[in-house]
């Protein structure tokens, strides 16, 4: 009986030692090693829980082909000269006995402008605008009288309008006929106006160096001026398609530029990419990341931040 519990107590203590014996060898069990090597085998993958995502306000774009676009800042101003201007002429000769519109005011098609008194007609007769625009040019005054061949006023069709730039001489070979433009104007910040150049000047003033260029702006409300400042970029476009992304999606690790991609809903993979442009908001990607792509915008650096981290607690 005594040799049995003897045996018993043998077993008990192998089977503890079996257990026990990685630990105090320094080793870890099995499970901690698989463990170990699935996160060497995930190196650079991170994984956020959806609430940690909605929390950063995780913003991607898709990976897509384009050419590099590059923007020249411009500051000028809206031309004096309206881009087309009509003079009005009464249908008959007469009196004016009342104006209905006034210098400034914004006239359609159709509305009335003054009321004549016409000789052998007993009621005044209607002249009415035959253009949408605004009037620039005075009326005549109520009591004078007009001919035919009299201008009533002058209504300038602002809805669009010219713009003059200087533009650098060396930023004159980005520069083409045709190219869009986006304009502000501090009396409207939230707002943009869209335009395309129609003039380049084949002058360099030779005291500033600069080039003048003028663009037709589309101004459907009549919110520009004429006189009044803006600044905005000219569009300048490459002829050569790229993988381009916004500069904030690449971020610098070491010598290193990588972009997170989006691989589900919780996890992000660390991608080194090679540049071939860039500009102050996009980068033209050669190799790195692939069309269809979903690539971290706002919150890459916070990823960026977080791999940091796990490597250095790696260590």
């Amino acid at each position: 009986m005594r040799n049995l519990k003897s045996l018993f107590i043998i077993v008990i203590v192998f089977i503890l030692g079996v257990f026990i014996s990685p630990y105090i060898r320094g080793h870890k069990p099995s499970e901690d090693v698989k463990q170990e090597e699935e996160s060497q085998v995930e190196e650079g993958v991170i994984k956020l829980e959806k609430e940690s995502q909605e929390l950063v306000n995780f913003k991607t774009v898709e990976v897509k082909k384009s050419p590099l676009t590059e923007k020249i800042s411009i500051a000028g101003q809206i031309a004096q000269d309206a881009n087309e201007t009509n003079n009005v002429f009464p249908p008959q000769a007469g009196v004016v006995v009342e104006n209905t519109a006034q210098l400034g005011t914004i006239v359609k098609k159709g509305d009335v402008l003054c009321r004549l008194k016409v000789e052998d007609q007993l009621d005044p007769i209607e002249v009415k605008s035959p253009y949408d625009g605004v009037i620039i040019g005075d009326f005549d005054t109520v009591g004078q009288k007009v001919e035919k061949i009299s201008s009533l006023c002058a209504i300038a069709d602002l809805s669009k309008v010219w713009a003059n730039f200087d533009i650098y001489e060396k930023d004159i070979a980005k520069v083409k006929i045709g190219q869009a433009i986006t304009l502000r104007s501090s009396a409207y910040p939230d707002q943009s106006f869209e335009g395309k150049i129609v003039f380049i000047s084949p002058r360099v003033d030779e005291t500033t160096r600069t080039i003048k260029i003028r663009a037709l702006v589309e101004n459907p409300e009549y919110l520009l001026k004429l006189g009044m400042f803006v600044n905005g970029e000219i569009i300048s476009q490459g002829s050569q398609e790229y993988i381009i992304l916004p500069a904030s999606a690449v971020q610098t690790l070491g010598d290193k530029r990588v972009v997170f991609v989006k691989a589900g809903d919780g996890e992000f993979h660390k991608k080194e990419i090679s540049i071939a442009s860039q500009t102050t908001d996009q980068v033209a990607v050669s190799e790195g990341v692939h069309v269809g792509d979903m690539v971290v915008t706002d919150g890459a650096f916070l990823l960026k931040s977080d791999l940091l981290k796990d490597e250095l607690e790696g260590e």
